[in-house]
């Protein structure tokens, strides 16, 4: 049986033909050292490994927008995933 997953936001269009957007939110775990670049790239993989932008696809959105944030205190990092992924070197 396939686990199904969820995004934390799924923005969908009204129409077929109109954009939708993944959202994918996350906080770094300072206890474990992680930065929130690494946050982001943890988010981007998700978003990837988990197909969330699959679900907007077979309900006509187009384009769908993959964008991850990570919040620390008042700060937050936002990044779309192709730009997190092609930084690190990975495939999109």
């Amino acid at each position: 049986m396939r686990e199904r997953w969820r995004a934390d936001v799924l923005v969908r269009p009204r129409a077929a033909g109109q954009p939708g957007v993944v959202l994918e939110l996350k906080v770094p775990r300072k206890r474990r050292g992680e930065t929130p670049e690494a946050a982001l790239a943890a988010a981007s993989r998700q978003v990837r490994d988990r197909r969330y932008a699959e679900e907007l696809r077979a309900a006509g959105a187009a384009p769908v927008h993959e964008l991850v944030a990570v919040f620390d205190g008042k700060q937050v990092w936002v990044r779309t995933v192709d730009e997190v992924l092609g930084a690190a070197g990975a495939a999109p």
